[in-house]
């Protein structure tokens, strides 16, 4: 038997005491059930803790003893006709405790003061949290926010990956957490053990070095995001199931008609999940059957291969549609684009809501606990999965109202949306700090109309919707540096018009030009070339002095781009973290994506609380960061798609 296990009274006393004499302590959980990775609704039957010189696994419930009775065996159904992996056979576990009395001797600690450490902390929080009367309180060290800080680029951040590579130990080539029910308990004591332990001594690693770089203030602000973003994902957000299966219906013809319309426009029926076969068609010469189409952005293999020096094929390209940008202008190019905008909304919020015969659908009880990931991209704004609500199209056509329309208010509440007007613009001309935008902010003009104005020589009464939409075009390319051919798509101009636009631009805003110019020299002449957003978070991109044409260039972007949309996340996550402190009596945060937030509140207090969202968003305390105003389009309503 694992010695390190908590089996006894006596033993879960002891591990109380040395708990209660450290000012922070490491936990790590193990659950089963068909819902196992979701916290809200996972069988917990493991906890592994640790702290100063001490660690521990506490099971209640495990099924296993040490002895293996039969291994297991893979047979083929003859019903089904299917292969079957029959688990393997255990002798009996040993007496455990109870798991109401692990929680009841720990709960104390669970509220206390002391620093509660993990690796991806809201899935141990929010799973823990089923079996103490609320979320563990802070302060928080989530050692996954961690290391991101420290190094965003980093390709793996599975605290196992990390151990190996900072200390050389690798303790779990079994996988053992991906089915503990299948181990012996003193396997998966050990797992967790050894879990427990390393994210303690990683704890003491990444701390120290946090604050040798500086990082502390932004650490902190992220561990008060990840309070909120706990209190989310275990609310989760109402979805109206009689409206999402309707829409299951009405989204097949329309999918089955834009595959059509993209086999048409290429000119031959082909594999739409290939990868392979989709760079054939865009990037092969025309005598190869392909449109012949310059391959742009390689993809991350094909990074790899291009800092080796290696020469890239088209099979080293990628054809996402930021890879495609340039060619926004090509029939097939736009019917790919067309389908695989419908596909990602089949995919994303209908079938995986619904579930399908071989997975369960992630709404449960008309709500979706959607994980909110604060480390999931490198500029420090955030992604999110199962699922995935950052892809939420923004209303326009049909079928994006109808995807929003499905997220709505529970009966007896509202909605209050809030949305930060033009805030990527806004910080622009923050860090410009003169010129036409940064004036037109400060004269209350919206930042389309005052670019449309310059571009085309108007008055603010004089711009059209073709004007504003041309204008649009133009801050897409400043943000993301898109080219000619991306702005004539958006605003639906022919390419000719488009470079004239964007040359007139430049002479109208020299400054933002200077400023874009400025940022890729001041990244490029650092020792670790990198930007630094409005709250100190780094972007760090080496590329950006690789002698490699295409990955210099998509550097170059990034970084302007990192720094502007670094800013914008910076704000929102400040915005969460004042909201949700303010927020009272049944309101809660239920959903953030891009620059909005979506709070649900009971419907008698719904003009207090969209008072306290204008506050946690424009306050003198977030406004001092920023010197121009700050607005917020902020609506009251019962359903998401009404806000827009």
């Amino acid at each position: 038997m694992f010695p390190a296990l908590v089996l006894t009274e006596e033993q879960l006393r002891d591990t109380v005491a040395r708990l209660e004499a450290a000012d922070a302590f490491a936990f790590d959980i193990e659950s089963t059930g068909p819902r196992r990775g979701h916290p809200v609704y996972n069988e917990v039957t493991w906890i592994s803790l640790a702290t100063y010189g001490f660690a521990c696994s506490i099971p209640f419930g495990h099924p296993n003893g040490d002895t293996l009775l039969a291994p297991a065996v893979r047979r083929k159904d003859r019903a089904t006709g299917k292969f079957v992996t029959h688990p393997p056979l255990w002798d009996a576990p040993p007496k455990q405790l109870e798991r109401e009395r692990v929680f009841e001797a720990l709960a104390p600690l669970m509220a206390s003061g002391r620093t509660k450490i993990a690796h991806n902390a809201t899935i141990d929080l929010v799973s823990v949290a089923k079996h103490l009367p609320a979320i563990p309180a802070p302060p928080y060290h989530d050692t996954i926010v961690g290391v991101w800080i420290l190094d965003e680029n980093l390709r793996s951040k599975r605290l196992k990956d990390l151990i190996t590579n900072t200390y050389g130990v690798t303790y779990d080539r079994e996988e053992t957490g991906k089915a503990v029910e299948r181990h012996s308990i003193s396997a998966v004591g050990r797992y967790g053990f050894f879990d427990a332990r390393y994210d303690w001594l990683l704890y003491r690693r990444v701390a120290k070095a946090l604050s040798a770089q500086g990082f502390d203030e932004l650490m902190d602000l992220e561990m008060q995001v990840l309070e909120v973003v706990a209190h989310m994902r275990r609310d989760g957000a109402h979805v109206d199931t009689a409206a999402l299966q309707r829409l299951a219906d009405e989204i097949t013809p329309v999918l089955d008609n834009a595959r059509e319309n993209l086999y048409a426009a290429a000119g031959r029926i082909f594999n739409l999940n290939s990868v392979p076969q989709k760079q054939q068609l865009l990037y092969a010469k025309p005598a190869e059957g392909g449109l012949g189409l310059k391959p742009l952005l390689p993809t991350k293999g094909g990074e790899a291969k291009a800092k080796l020096g290696a020469k890239l094929t088209i099979s080293d390209y990628s054809t996402s549609s930021e890879a495609l940008e340039p060619y926004a202008d090509q029939p097939v190019v736009q019917a790919l684009e067309a389908y695989q905008e419908l596909e990602r909304i089949d995919t994303t919020y209908v079938r995986s809501y619904l579930g399908t015969d071989d997975k369960p659908g992630v709404l449960i009880n008309d709500r979706i606990h959607t994980d909110f990931v604060q480390y999931g991209t490198r500029t420090g704004r955030f992604s999110s999965r199962d699922p995935n609500l950052q892809n939420v199209p923004r209303p326009g056509e049909k079928l994006a109202r109808q995807v929003r329309s499905l997220f709505t208010a529970t009966e007896g509440y509202r909605l209050v949306v809030a949305d930060y007007g033009q805030i990527e613009l806004r910080i622009l001309a923050h860090y410009l700090g003169m010129g036409a935008l940064y004036e037109g902010f400060w004269a209350g003009i919206d930042a389309h109309t005052a670019t449309a104005m310059q571009v085309f020589g108007v008055t603010a009464e004089q711009v059209t919707k073709d004007m504003r939409q041309v204008a649009k075009a133009i801050a897409f390319a400043i943000v993301f540096g898109a080219g000619p051919a991306r702005v004539a798509a958006m605003a639906k101009i022919p390419l000719a018009e488009a470079k004239r636009v964007l040359e007139v631009h430049r002479r109208q805003f020299p400054e933002i030009y200077r400023f874009r110019e400025s940022v890729i020299r001041t990244c490029r002449s650092r020792p670790d070339p990198h930007i630094v957003t409005l709250l100190g978070r780094h972007r760090r991109l080496p590329e950006i002095r690789y002698r490699n044409s295409e990955l210099r260039a998509l550097a170059e972007r990034q970084a302007v781009n990192s720094l502007i949309q670094g800013s914008a996340g910076d704000l929102i996550k400040l915005a969460m973290v004042r909201l949700h402190r303010q927020l009272h009596s049944g309101m809660r945060l239920v959903l953030t994506v891009h620059d909005e937030l979506v709070t649900e509140t009971p419907a008698p207090l719904a003009e207090e609380c969209a008072a306290i969202v204008r506050e946690a968003m424009l306050g003198p305390d977030i406004q001092k960061l920023i010197n121009l105003p700050l607005t917020s389009d902020l609506v009251v309503c019962d359903s998401w798609a009404e806000a827009k």
